[in-house]
């Protein structure tokens, strides 16, 4: 998922890592930062089509994207918005921000751990 450019493969192993991450909260923290570098890879890549495919892989790609964003908002958001906050600060990141990862945001709720929580707690073991 960090590498790859075929766009079938792709959706595909991201479908699986949602599916996955449930399962290993505690064991995927250690690549918490690889997913979110996934994430911003990905939303990227639907915004600006690198591998020149067809617009029917590109919408499941963006809908397979959408669905990771809402499990790591989920399962990390104090995490996950610190990562949104840094990668899209960057001047090269703010229009795959505006035109793919705003709209996403449009459509969630804050998340009373955005309030109550932290980025430690988070990933503590007891949680």
């Amino acid at each position: 998922l960090q590498t790859d450019t075929d766009v079938v493969v792709l959706t595909t192993g991201v479908l699986v890592l949602i599916t996955m991450l449930p399962m290993i909260p505690q064991s995927g923290k250690q690549y918490l930062h690889d997913f979110f570098g996934i994430f911003g890879r990905l939303s990227a890549w639907c915004l600006q089509n690198p591998g020149h495919v067809a617009d029917i892989y590109l919408v499941h790609l963006h809908a397979s994207v959408y669905a990771l964003f809402h499990r790591l908002y989920g399962m990390y958001p104090c995490n996950f918005v610190s990562f949104l906050r840094s990668h899209y600060s960057m001047k090269e990141n703010l229009e795959t921000f505006e035109e793919v990862v705003k709209p996403m945001m449009e459509h969630v709720r804050i998340h009373p751990e955005l309030v109550t929580g932290s980025k430690d707690h988070e990933l503590d073991p007891r949680r």
